[in-house]
């Protein structure tokens, strides 16, 4: 329905308005919110090797005196501790401990000459003089060397005394609240009741409440009520497709195969559907990283465990006609080393696909060592279907034998008394004979069966001819079988060569090599005298490993308060983040392994803490001196997701389908997208399905979906493990204007429009205020306050006096026998204010 968009005299008005309400509604916009600074403590010890002076190191050093042999500068490596010890060409000590004036490092990054100054003039970044003091201080204090923080194990931390015990409610608040006691902060106040049930629903299932479950969790302010919540949540099938969108991005999940030719998968999603399937039932993080890994690999593999490999099927494919197809291939398995370095190590190493990282101890050979465990797989497909499908098909396929059945005893009947009353010469054909030729394939007949028929058509039998043409109109609807087919992987009989590729050319052949893992990371642990798949992922989840569970835990902790532990949630090496608090990491990283790797028991550990559940309000005292929310005095405010955006949209109309699992769906979108594709076919989904979750919308890479697009989904060419947020005016026009949005509105405003009046249209006694509460519990999770009620009401009665005054307005031009009334017109524009709003799309 475009008939809102006819208001011409009053379109301008009705944007002052929206903006108006915008502001009044949220007091700072959460978009803008993010200041550049982050906290910047000042030390109170001698500065440590791995947290701050590493960094500096890594960032002005590493390019020119790091791991990359071939871009290693005066043959000196100041990564390692026997490169920053040692003497310098000159014979004095690149770094003497305890004496900072007779350390080369110092004299370098400190001089006065342009041409003995590091790093180089032309590079055009040097060390400040904050920076050359901190290096100094920890010359000084006896440069105590340690590995970098996320290459050690994490330490068995003791949980701080926390001394407000009526704050705290799990071992989380002792270290957060640690933290702040040091920088002299205290936490914010908790939440009120509306903004916990609709943070904890968002986060958790990737939906608003209901307003039933609003009622009920505001109706009862014990604690036992907040836990029964996170549990109802945590039970939800929902829960598995919100926590499903965070991991697809990391695999870059589509439905298209990407480059010019994006040619369509169409049972991508059935890797989809195991993911859910597997975050529902709560699956073990290490089994979970290994069925994805290595599924095929496992003793007795089930189907569901050769899906889950399918994981390495995610990648781009290129079929275009007259491409190096060995040169694609190997693409593909430089991308899967990239993403297991991503997702499960949080470090680059695709970095070193070419050359030596330059930041992190990752050698190019090391990176062909990975790259051999993914070179032994062959891209398959192996048939999945499902037991729906299996079943249908069976009762199918008994119902036409029965029908076969009774047609073949109609034709040996026919056939009997003809062939009774045939003289020699004219004797009928074997009737299994032409059994047989009617059964088969029209397009494979033989000349022998062609000819069979023919003479039996020439009989002119009315009789035969009736029994012959059911029976062939029958052979013709045979059940097929379900062609229902699993992307996957499977081990090679005989292994492929892997060498290094030169420069990442792989016609130039460097050394060759085996599967291996990374020296500086604990050793592998093999099966057999070649390491495969299943060694390597069993290796990545072993309590061993130092980086997993620190990655995992820092990912799950950024989604839940919109900022990692450690910033750079992808990068756990030299060139990332510190963590604002180690301890709590570690300690984080610990429990998961001593609970099992259960990603729903660090959940709930996360979002039943008070650090979770304080007001995400900005406070005076923390605009300056934490504006980034990095001491947690506070939780973070945060856009939803493009997808939950849409999601918020289809539970405030009513519309929403809650369907779990199946194909992707195509809601409406401009023809001109699809026209720039191969993939030019956009056929709109039809009936209820076309309001199923925005997980659901089928993922072209050529052509992605553009109301995604527009606000910020990740394009699925490369992991993702953290979104962009960004600020534009197309997510407003988008959300004003998109097909979505202004079904969204009118169905709103329709039962809006519904509470003035009963089933059979006679009055009812509800008010106008009673409906603007319904219309805030349903879009954002609250009621208004008196101020918002006078505004929106003010705003109700201008657009239906215009609506009553221009009633001609209405018309979209589609049927002038429908004109929309006043009171659906003015509570359609009040539905289109609300869904419009920084609230309705932000998580408090």
């Amino acid at each position: 329905m475009n008939w809102m968009m006819k208001f011409d005299p009053r379109r301008c008005q009705f944007v002052r308005v929206l903006l108006l309400l915008s502001l009044l509604f949220s007091p700072v916009c959460g978009l803008a919110r993010a200041a550049t600074a982050g906290v910047q403590p000042v030390p109170e010890q001698p500065p440590l090797f791995s947290s701050e002076i590493r960094p500096l190191l890594s960032r002005y050093c590493f390019a020119c005196h790091g791991p990359d042999e071939g871009a290693r500068q005066a043959d000196l490596r100041l990564d390692l501790q026997t490169g920053l010890f040692t003497d310098s060409s000159t014979g004095q000590p690149i770094v003497k401990p305890g004496d900072p004036a007779a350390s080369v490092l110092i004299q370098r990054v400190s001089s006065k000459n342009a041409d003995l100054r590091m790093p180089p003039a032309e590079l055009q970044h040097q060390l400040n003089t904050a920076q050359v003091k901190m290096i100094g201080q920890w010359i000084a204090a006896g440069a105590e060397f340690d590995e970098h923080w996320s290459f050690r194990a994490p330490a068995e931390v003791g949980v701080p005394a926390a001394d407000q015990e009526s704050w705290g409610r799990n071992e989380i608040d002792a270290f957060v609240q640690q933290r702040l006691r040091k920088e002299g902060l205290t936490p914010s106040a908790e939440a009120n009741r509306a903004t916990l049930v609709r943070r904890l629903s968002l986060d958790l299932t990737g939906l608003p409440p209901s307003e039933e479950l609003l009622q009920q969790f505001a109706g009862d302010e014990s604690e036992e009520s907040y836990q029964r919540l996170v549990d109802h949540l945590l039970q939800s099938d929902h829960y598995g497709e919100q926590w499903s969108r965070h991991w697809l991005d990391l695999a870059h999940y589509a439905d298209s195969d990407g480059y010019l030719g994006d040619a369509m998968r169409p049972w991508a999603w059935l890797y989809r559907d195991w993911l859910i399937n597997s975050l529902n039932k709560d699956q073990p993080f290490d089994q979970f990283t290994i069925e994805q890994l290595a599924g095929d690999l496992l003793p007795d593999a089930s189907l569901q465990q050769k899906i889950a490999t399918g994981f390495l099927r995610n990648t781009l494919t290129n079929t275009e006609a007259g491409v190096d197809l060995e040169e694609y291939r190997l693409k593909e398995i430089t991308d899967r080393v990239s993403t297991l370095g991503t997702g499960w190590l949080g470090l680059s190493v695709g970095c070193a696909e070419c050359h030596s990282h330059k930041y992190d101890p990752i050698s190019q050979r090391e990176f062909y060592q990975l790259f051999a465990f993914f070179n032994d797989a062959d891209d398959v497909e192996i048939p999945a279907a499902s037991e729906t499908e299996m079943q249908a098909f069976q009762e199918t396929q008994e119902q036409w034998q029965q029908r076969l059945q009774e047609l073949r005893a109609e034709l040996n009947s026919v056939f009997a008394v003809i062939g009774a009353d045939d003289a020699a010469e004219d004797k009928l054909p074997d009737v299994a004979a032409v059994e047989a030729a009617l059964l088969a394939d029209p397009k494979k007949l033989t000349a022998e069966k062609k000819q069979l028929l023919t003479s039996l058509e020439k009989r002119s039998e009315p009789t035969i001819d009736a029994v012959t043409a059911a029976l062939r109109k029958h052979a013709g609807s045979r059940p097929k079988a379900p062609t229902t087919k699993a992307r996957t992987v499977a081990a090679r009989k005989e292994t492929r060569e892997t060498w290094v590729h030169v420069r990442g050319n792989y016609r130039q052949r460097g050394d060759t090599v085996t599967s291996d893992t990374p020296a500086f990371l604990p050793p592998l642990q093999k099966r057999a005298t070649d390491a495969d798949r299943l060694d390597l992922a069993r290796w990545v989840v072993s309590k061993e490993n130092p980086l997993t569970a620190r990655v995992t835990v820092n990912r799950w902790w950024s989604h839940l308060f919109g900022r990692g532990l450690v910033e750079s949630v992808d990068n756990f090496g030299s060139g990332g983040s510190a963590p604002s608090h180690p301890q709590l990491l570690d300690w984080l990283a610990g429990q998961l392994v001593e609970r099992g790797w259960s990603r729903k028991e660090m959940l709930r550990l996360m979002v039943t803490s008070s650090t979770y559940r304080q007001s995400s309000a900005m406070r005076e005292d923390l605009q300056q001196r934490d504006p980034q929310n990095v001491l947690l005095a506070r939780q973070g405010r945060f856009r939803m997701t493009a997808e939950q955006i849409r999601d918020a949209a289809l539970v405030a109309s009513g519309l929403l389908h809650r369907r779990v699992g199946g194909p992707g769906i195509r809601p409406p979108q401009p023809d001109y997208v699809a026209a720039i594709s191969r993939n030019v076919t956009w056929e709109v989904t039809k009936g209820p399905d076309l309001y199923r979750r925005g997980l659901y919308v089928l993922l072209r890479r050529a052509t992605p979906y553009p109301m995604l697009q527009t606000f910020d989904a990740p394009d699925s060419t490369v992991a993702c493990v953290q979104r962009e947020r960004t600020n534009s005016p197309l997510q407003a026009l988008t959300l004003l204007n998109d097909p979505v949005f202004v079904e969204c509105a009118d169905a709103l405003g329709a039962i809006l429009a519904g509470g003035m009046e009963g089933t059979n249209g006679a009055a009812m006694d509800v008010t106008k205020a009673d409906i603007l509460v319904q219309a805030f519990r349903r879009s954002l999770g609250r009621e208004p306050s008196t101020e918002e009620q006078e505004t929106l009401l003010s705003y109700y009665h201008s657009e239906l006096q215009g609506a009553e005054t221009n009633p001609q307005d209405a018309l979209d031009g589609s049927d002038p026998a429908i004109v929309p009334s006043p009171e659906l017109r003015a509570w359609t524009a009040v539905a289109r204010v609300l869904l419009n709003l920084d609230e309705f799309i932000t998580r408090e």
